[in-house]
């Protein structure tokens, strides 16, 4: 009994080793995926000025890739250089509508400001010497002195006076009831002003940043529908002895779910712009085409695009109107975008996206965090890139799963299968 027992505890005692080695690995492989994540989005940040370039040029020229491709199937081999000039054509247009787009928002902004032309030219020639003076390690310069000992804000024009800055003591009594109409809109006007030096001074700062990247990403786009084929051979060169890896279905089935991603988010973008709009002139608000162009833009941030969308003409309600207008303005806008988010979008988007609504909130926050603005705009096609990336690499499935709106491996098959 003795010799029969033994072997038995000598058994058990060694089981629970072997139980906890087997544990060690586990949280030793979940520790270095975690270190391991932390170094990329830390190499991802410090290296910003590569990979937002890259990655936008991606995202666009898979956009524009089929115009390349009709062209291509329809004009001899020798003349296929035709398909590349004809997408390049192509996003040389949607950015000259983006910029004539802008250029007639910023008209109706400056007919807002008093003085027109000439006070916006005095803001942007208030701002320059600012900006060199900060570049050369200067400090900001002081309110100027008035005759009287009065002091002019801040970033405020020398030809503006201060709001509210009459040379006399309020008395009481004098409140915004004896206000008059124009003194609200003066009041609102000199606002504008101020911000529009600051706006001024960012831009004017950034402008060259600005113009810098957008022939980056107009170069490498040119470059990536040159060499796309190329670099798909090579890809399948590489990676054919590892059939289940199947990158280059990976490739077809992201170019068509990004598209898809751009136009359903540009089709939603117009169609809520316009209701927007239509709201806005039924309460009688200004800089209506300011607004639609800002909610369609804003349209492809998610969530957090759609919240600024609506609370940037509301607040511009509250400074121009009054409380009870900019209430039922802000109710109307709420109920067009909770209808667009909840009811058409889901109807429209189904199954061509395939990505968590909360993992799409998460990357937001996550690619904003590393590349900022860009980042947010770029947040929800590179979730949707992996998540296809990670359906079609075996050791990157269940990760891939955790990212998607499905919930087993054969829905997240299906949806990350070409169309």
């Amino acid at each position: 009994m003795v010799d029969g027992s033994s072997p038995t505890r000598r058994d058990e005692e060694q089981a629970v080793p072997s139980q906890a080695s087997g544990q060690r690995p586990a949280i030793r492989t979940i520790l270095l995926v975690i270190v391991a994540l932390v170094l990329a989005g830390w190499a991802l940040r410090a290296m910003s000025s590569v990979f937002v370039p890259l990655v936008a040029s991606i995202m666009i020229a898979l956009a524009v890739m089929p115009v390349r491709n009709w062209v291509q199937r329809r004009v001899s081999r020798k003349f296929g250089w035709l398909g590349v000039v004809a997408a390049m054509t192509l996003l040389l247009l949607v950015i000259g509508l983006f910029f004539g787009a802008l250029w007639l928002a910023a008209q109706q902004v400056i007919a807002q400001v008093p003085g027109g032309t000439e006070q916006i030219t005095q803001v942007i020639e208030q701002a320059m010497p600012q900006e060199g003076t900060e570049a050369q390690g200067g400090t900001e310069a002081q309110p100027s002195q008035d005759n009287a000992g009065s002091s002019l804000p801040l970033g405020l024009p020398s030809g503006v006076a201060e709001p509210g800055a009459s040379g006399q003591v309020p008395q009481a009594g004098q409140g915004s009831a004896g206000e008059s109409a124009d003194g609200l809109a003066s009041r609102f006007g000199d606002t504008l002003v101020s911000v529009l030096t600051r706006v001024a001074k960012i831009l004017l700062g950034s402008a060259v940043g600005i113009v810098s990247a957008l022939v980056v990403i107009f170069f490498l786009t040119l470059l990536i529908l040159i060499e796309s084929r190329d670099w798909g051979r090579k890809i399948s060169t590489i990676t054919h002895w590892r059939t289940e890896w199947r990158l280059t279905e990976s490739a077809e089935v992201i170019a068509q779910k990004v598209r898809a991603y751009l136009l359903i988010r540009g089709v939603l973008g117009l169609a809520t712009a316009a209701l927007y709009g239509l709201w806005l002139w039924f309460f009688g608000a200004g800089l209506i085409f300011v607004w639609a162009l800002l909610t369609f833009l804003l349209n492809f941030i998610p969530t957090v695009g759609s919240i600024i969308a609506g609370l940037l003409p509301v607040i511009y309600v509250v400074a121009t109107q009054d409380l009870g207008t900019a209430v039922a303005v802000g109710a109307g806008l709420l109920v067009i975008e909770q209808v667009m988010g909840n009811f058409v979008d889901p109807k429209v988007s189904g199954n061509r996206i395939s990505v968590s609504p909360l993992v799409v909130l998460v990357g937001l926050l996550f690619w904003s965090w590393i590349w900022g603005i860009p980042g947010a705009l770029l947040a929800a096609p590179v979730t949707v890139a992996l998540v296809v990336l990670g359906a079609h690499v075996p050791i990157l499935r269940p990760w891939a799963l955790l990212l998607s709106d499905r919930t087993d491996m054969e829905g997240l098959a299906e949806a990350t299968r070409p169309k």
